[in-house]
């Protein structure tokens, strides 16, 4: 049901009465990844969405400025890599004491609002619908004695989003976190990752 609601909306948006979506723009399910470090200075941190925009780490998934993307669900994660070029970090569905600050916790008291083209289309999400404390839980070294942290990363920390919302890679999009008040303490090179599950559809718009 979700990919039907994904191409009608796209239909209806571009316009499309006469051409086979489908066939056209070969609509696929995937997801965009992004991601940003935390912070103890701020209470906004805004995250990139097109490929073309400043440094993404490794292991981002941007937009392509030549595609367009319906997300059906979106999540909200912790990870703590070791710099710039880890790329065998987990992600996080709460505060693992073990491996962040317990004062990160003040991100999910935070929202997420998404604008594009100066239009608010996602207002004041919130963040703690991503919190998920695992009946698993690791508490010291990894071994026989402290299990990893359970998880299922086809659910733990997602949520269906409705109504949905069209990113179109050529357009001004505005994916923002804020906070009531910023972090007193982060753990180092962690970072905040955003997740969005969804459908894309392939060279569906125009670059200038």
């Amino acid at each position: 049901m979700d990919f039907d609601i994904a191409v009608d909306m796209f239909a209806q948006s571009f316009d499309t009465t006469a051409v086979d979506v489908i066939k056209a723009f070969r609509p696929t399910q995937s997801r965009l990844r992004l991601e940003q470090l935390t912070s103890t200075t701020t209470t906004s941190i805004k995250f990139p969405v097109q490929d073309n925009q400043g440094n993404p780490f490794i292991t981002e998934v941007r937009l392509n400025q030549s595609d367009s993307f319906v997300p059906t669900s979106v999540g909200f994660f912790l990870a703590n890599p070791t710099g710039t070029t880890d790329s065998a970090f987990k992600l996080f569905t709460y505060v693992n004491p073990f491996f962040f600050n317990a004062a990160m916790t003040a991100a999910y008291n935070g929202i997420m609002n998404i604008t594009i083209a100066k239009n608010e289309y996602l207002s004041n999400w919130p963040l703690m619908w991503h919190w998920k404390s695992t009946q698993t839980q690791q508490t010291a070294a990894a071994g026989p004695a402290s299990p990893v942290d359970q998880c299922d990363g086809d659910n733990d920390g997602l949520k269906g989003m409705q109504p949905f919302v069209l990113l179109i890679g050529s357009q001004n999009i505005e994916i923002e976190i804020e906070m009531p008040t910023a972090p007193t303490a982060i753990t180092a090179n962690s970072r905040y990752v955003l997740v969005f599950d969804g459908i894309l559809f392939q060279n569906s718009t125009v670059v200038s």
